[in-house]
């Protein structure tokens, strides 16, 4: 691969991918888990029991947790293994996308609807909440780079997204209650920015079908023990899908996967 003009061989810039996507992906679940407490960003990350203050190299994703051998030092409670498996979805996805992109511009975009959907993700199964603190800068970021990045011809493309993911879902809510939570209404007009009007029916149509699919299953094995289902995680997914469809980048997944 061609990077600032120097031949890099593809797998150095796939595992450099990887890596800066697991350090992302835990500052996304610092910002997942601190913003709706309302707390700071920058303050330093500790053990959840007892409290003590990690050190540096306890920070390190995927490593640390390996040599802590899944406990705290201090205190030996255990640490949850959500942390690296996250940690590692991100750096796949990270990798993933610039293989489909090619380091076209559109990559930017990528990037930015992927860091969004994995924050949101986890405030949504943790606290069952999606914070406007969250969704506001990257609602701006989403006007941004379509300006620069436009996804067609049509100007008005990201104003029919917003408004084809905020108006019917708001208006549902309001003749009945509780249908939807308000945050996953304006998630669905941020998405809309990003991948446009008839996109965003596409996702909430996936993300519906994957969510009642997963509800059944775990009706089927007995585990569903709350009738509430953070929508969240599905409505990543759906997106997932559904962006990587509308851009034609399938067929660069299936030459990737089975050349």
């Amino acid at each position: 691969m061609s990077l600032f003009g120097l031949y890099v061989p593809i797998i150095v810039v796939y595992f450099y991918l990887f890596i800066i996507g697991m350090c992302l992906g835990s500052f996304f679940m610092v910002v997942g888990y601190r913003v709706p407490k309302k707390e700071s960003l920058v303050g330093r990350s500790h053990c959840d029991d007892c409290h003590h203050k990690l050190v540096a190299w306890q920070l390190i994703p995927g490593i640390s947790y390996i040599f802590l051998k899944g406990k705290c030092r201090y205190c030996s409670s255990k640490i949850g293994v959500i942390s690296p498996i996250f940690e590692c979805l991100t750096g796949v996805l990270f990798v993933m996308s610039v293989a489909l992109m090619q380091l076209t511009p559109e990559i930017i975009v990528s990037i930015t609807l992927i860091s969004l959907l994995l924050i949101v993700s986890v405030s949504d199964i943790k606290y069952q909440i999606i914070p406007n603190k969250v969704l506001g800068p990257f609602m701006l970021l989403g006007i941004i780079e379509r300006f620069f990045i436009p996804q067609n011809e049509y100007w008005w493309y990201p104003i029919a997204g917003l408004l084809v993911g905020f108006l019917p879902l708001f208006i549902l809510t309001e003749i009945k209650e509780k249908a939807m939570g308000g945050g996953d209404i304006k998630l669905f007009a941020i998405i809309g920015i990003f991948i446009g009007p008839f996109q965003v029916v596409a996702v909430l149509f996936v993300a519906s079908v994957v969510a009642l699919i997963y509800y059944l299953g775990m009706i089927l094995m007995r585990r569903q023990s709350s009738k509430f289902i953070p929508f969240g995680p599905f409505i990543g997914i759906g997106t997932l899908l559904v962006y990587q469809y509308s851009t034609g980048q399938y067929e660069t997944l299936i030459e990737l996967l089975f050349r």
